[in-house]
């Protein structure tokens, strides 16, 4: 039975310590791969196997612009009946990531799934929150605009505080600051948010702290993943 690998990549350049030597060995048995972008993927493999064959291989990018074509692209690989690594732009695919349309075509081809162990900053940053990891949501990017945003905020207060779970979530760098002045208006200042950036690079911070003391001078043009809760007793 063929099979389809989801195949965690490092988070942070130049951070293969992170990656589980299943992971490698994984990849110098593959040859066909369907990637968010080729470019990234290329460099990554590069980083991990210096010398594998990697012009030899072939790479189908998930194009969210042209999803016909991409599935038609992945349908067409899967009819080889060839093992196949679907690898995310960072991390662990699947998880705020569109690689679920490619586990469900396969598995609808007869494919093994095998989903390796690697870094995923969502996880990561849970774990690292103090918060609860016995019951936790996590909602993706939040609502752009304002009205739709707030209403989101006050749903995580109430759930938060009545029951007591954490709540993740992410957004885009220049939206950081907005985001963040939207939390302390909108949020019980008493409960607890989590923000962690950079997650295994050498620049990596994490900060959990009562949301009436985060200070605006916090808040940057990082990679930020957002945990809001109350911290576990």
């Amino acid at each position: 039975m063929a099979t389809l690998y989801i195949i965690p990549s490092f988070l942070a350049p130049d951070t293969q310590e992170h990656i589980p030597s299943v992971v490698v060995d994984t990849i110098n048995q593959l040859d066909v791969f369907v990637v968010e972008r080729t470019r990234t993927t290329r460099r990554f493999i590069r980083a991990m196997i210096k010398d594998f064959s990697i012009d030899n291989a072939t790479f189908i990018e998930l194009d969210k612009h042209d999803l016909v074509g991409t599935k038609q692209a992945i349908k067409e690989a899967l009819a080889q009946n060839v093992n196949i690594g679907l690898l995310s732009e960072a991390g662990t695919p699947c998880i705020a990531d569109p690689g679920s349309i490619v586990v469900n075509m396969a598995r609808k081809e007869g494919y093994h799934i095998k989903p390796l162990t690697g870094p995923s900053s969502i996880i990561l940053a849970l774990m690292a929150s103090g918060m609860n990891g016995q019951e936790f949501s996590f909602h993706g990017y939040l609502p752009i605009k304002d009205a739709p945003l707030i209403k989101k905020l006050k749903d995580i207060t109430r759930l938060a505080t009545n029951q007591g779970s954490a709540h993740i979530f992410i957004e885009t760098p220049y939206r950081n600051v907005k985001l963040v002045e939207q939390i302390s208006k909108h949020v019980d200042p008493n409960l607890y948010i989590c923000m962690a950036k950079n997650l295994t690079d050498s620049t990596e911070s994490i900060s959990t702290m009562q949301i009436k003391k985060v200070d605006k001078n916090m808040v940057d043009k990082s990679p930020t993943i957002y945990c809001i809760g109350q911290l576990q007793a």
